[in-house]
């Protein structure tokens, strides 16, 4: 998936910030995006545009009509798709909005997606999530608020679940890497093998197994997670990458781009096409560089 929006499409320019409840989305808006820490959801237009991303991603579309994704098993065309992770496709759904469910390889349920990958695109059925179609509604007109865009999340991946296993429980040793991973981004490959009482070669092979993604893509979208808690901070592209850990400014924009759909300009800088609400950072992640602005969405508008 890649948020970008057909060639010649237009936002409606606003200066007024949006406020709890937000108002409705103007006339010509492209899209609401809604970031949480683990994965996020967005309601509307696409490009047909070839992606491959880390997380695994639902999509339906919003008003019930079929779409086509393409992938190198071939085309799909369905109302509702389930797209595994690390699955490079091409999403082709013109005059369309969509809905899209990210769930990142750090979120508790990513294994249920991920441990029972049949295909890389697996048919939905539509109906299935007909109980959240009002909210998705109401999400894309803009008259949500923040907490009520967090429980629509949360209900989204819950309605998604009820046709996934519960996956085994995960290793103990994968379960302390990750731990210590989200403690300090930076310990090497050493250390985290070390502590768990592996070798390098087996920890690795151990944590795609249980994991259902490679320990470089997790370290990888962790540090992606860090940098989004900079949206709005005032600091510059080459601080947030470096405060992140990512080797230089290019590596995060290329990974912030696989994970978010947007280059990072888009999002910090406020250059773009939709509606963004940010992560609300906790006091402990709040960069020393810079104040955060009050938690409010912020609209990007596509220059003419």
């Amino acid at each position: 998936m890649d948020l970008q929006f057909e060639p010649g499409a237009r936002a409606t320019p606003s200066s007024r910030p949006l406020i709890r409840p937000a108002r409705p989305a103007a006339p010509g808006d492209l899209g609401r995006m809604h970031l949480l820490r683990d994965g996020f959801v967005y309601v509307g237009q696409l490009a047909p545009v070839s992606s491959q991303r880390h997380s695994v991603v639902l999509v339906l579309s919003l008003d019930g009509s079929e779409f086509t994704v393409e992938t190198a098993e071939g085309p799909v065309r369905a109302a509702a798709v389930w797209v595994a992770s690390g699955v490079r496709k091409t999403i082709v759904a013109r005059g369309t909005e969509l809905v899209c469910l990210d769930v990142s390889p750090t979120h508790r349920h990513f294994r249920s997606f991920a441990n029972v990958a049949e295909s890389p695109v697996e048919l939905w059925p539509r109906a299935h999530f007909a109980e959240l179609q009002a909210a998705l509604v109401e999400f894309r007109a803009g008259r949500m608020s923040s907490s009520a865009a967090d429980r629509l999340f949360s209900d989204f991946v819950a309605v998604a679940m009820k046709r996934l296993p519960e996956p085994r429980p995960i290793d103990a040793r994968v379960r302390t890497v990750m731990r210590l991973l989200r403690e300090n981004r930076r310990r090497s490959m050493a250390e985290l093998a070390e502590a768990v009482c592996l070798s390098k070669d087996w920890l690795v092979h151990l944590f795609q197994r249980e994991a259902g993604i490679s320990l470089r893509k997790y370290e990888q979208v962790l540090k992606v997670q860090a940098a989004a808690v900079y949206l709005r901070s005032g600091v510059s592209m080459t601080e947030i990458a470096a405060a992140a850990g990512f080797a230089d400014s290019a590596h995060f924009s290329k990974l912030w781009k696989q994970q978010y759909g947007f280059p990072p300009q888009v999002m910090f800088v406020g250059r773009g096409y939709v509606t963004l609400d940010p992560i609300v950072p906790s006091r402990g992640e709040r960069p020393a560089a810079a104040a955060f602005a009050p938690h409010r969405p912020r609209e990007f508008v596509r220059e003419a």
